[in-house]
């Protein structure tokens, strides 16, 4: 049986990536972690060649060599290279998805949640710096490029403007200023978790902010909500700032109580 090493980066429905380095049956899948449940549950994993990088909206857009097939795969942001090796899931394929972003459409796309990155030399790390836990709390969607990860507060760009919506760039901009507020803006859903600490997570882009400074996207939490990723909506909440719920899991600006208008 032929195995080669990979490091595990399951992406669990919180958004929070968990890494493991492991040995991987070429030919068999391996368990991930279903937390709503607390379940395993198996899930079969596909392998390929990367052969291009497209970034966009916090993701990765692959497009792989599989056994001779060219296919494409969206994984979150994670260090990955032209001609490394990859396994990832195919439970949600997306068919005819427009990239705005990009400016392209994907007649087929698979948007993995469990993606097995090519394992690389570093130096032994603590259980603490693997989670994340040993330094200052961190957005727990960071690897899928939340929230705002320089320890230097930034000064707004711009004088606080008060308006009936808002821009994302704006928000994480005027977050000091917008502090307790309701807010409104337009934008499209790319993900859904579902039930997570009695909470529905939702994230959504509109084009602004800057990916490099992980600012290109903002989460709301509502009690429940209908919304799957894809809707063009428009969004309501209530603005928290440097909300943080423990365990690492911080959010310099967060939509909560939010509610959702799907645009036709």
């Amino acid at each position: 049986m032929k195995y080669f090493t990979l490091t595990l980066i399951s992406v669990l429905s919180t958004g929070l990536y968990a890494t493991e380095a492991t040995k991987i049956d070429m030919h068999g899948g391996k368990d991930a972690p279903m937390p709503k449940a607390q379940t395993m549950q198996k899930v079969e994993i596909f392998y390929g060649k990367i052969l291009e990088i497209k970034n966009a909206m916090g993701y990765k857009y692959l497009r792989i060599d599989e056994k001779g097939k060219e296919i494409w795969v969206a994984i979150a942001n994670a260090p990955v290279s032209v001609g490394e090796k990859i396994g990832y899931d195919k439970k949600t394929l997306m068919q005819n998805f427009e990239s705005k972003a990009l400016k392209q459409k994907f007649e087929k796309i698979y948007f993995a949640s469990d993606v097995y990155l090519a394992q690389k030399p570093q130096k032994p790390k603590s259980m603490k710096d693997m989670l994340g836990l040993s330094t200052a709390p961190k957005d727990p969607h960071a690897g899928m490029g939340r929230g705002i990860t320089t320890e230097k507060e930034v000064a707004p760009s711009t004088p606080f403007v008060k308006k009936s919506s808002y821009t994302i760039e704006e928000i994480y901009m005027w977050r000091k200023n917008l502090k307790d507020q309701n807010i409104t803006i337009e934008g499209n859903v790319f993900k859904v978790s579902h039930a997570i600490m009695k909470r529905d997570w939702v994230h959504i882009g509109d084009g602004t902010g800057d990916e490099k400074a992980l600012t290109d996207d903002l989460v709301f939490t509502a009690s429940t909500s209908t919304i799957k990723s894809g809707d063009k909506v428009i969004a309501k909440g209530s603005v928290a700032v440097d909300k943080d719920f423990g365990y690492g899991y911080f959010y310099p600006v967060i939509i909560e109580n939010a509610t959702f208008e799907v645009k036709k």
